[in-house]
């Protein structure tokens, strides 16, 4: 994947969407978590980084309802809402690596 740095691994990854950038893939890595979305049209398709945040900037995590997967990063006032296959998966996935960060 080109937006992984050296010695970054992928822990994580699924087909997502987000309300506010389309559909795309979440990755979780074990230093970031990123949202790569789809943009363009019929014709031309590409993929751009909306999502690009470090494990430590993240402060809470759930998964409400089993629906989406509900992450509040540093500085945000509204927490992020990303809809995942098993949004359960993914808040465990996370809060795993929030404590391999500690």
């Amino acid at each position: 994947m080109e937006f992984l740095h050296e010695g970054e691994q992928i822990i994580l990854q699924d087909s997502a969407k987000s309300d506010y950038f389309g559909k795309g893939t979440l990755y979780l890595t074990n230093a970031r978590i990123v949202f790569e979305a789809i943009v363009g049209g019929l014709l031309s398709k590409s993929s751009e980084i909306k999502i690009d945040q470090g494990i430590p900037t993240i402060e809470a995590v759930s998964s409400p309802g089993g629906k989406m997967l509900q992450i509040q990063f540093q500085g945000n006032v509204e927490p992020t809402m990303i809809h995942v296959g098993n949004p359960e998966k993914w808040e465990a996935a996370i809060k795993s690596a929030l404590a391999a960060r500690m």
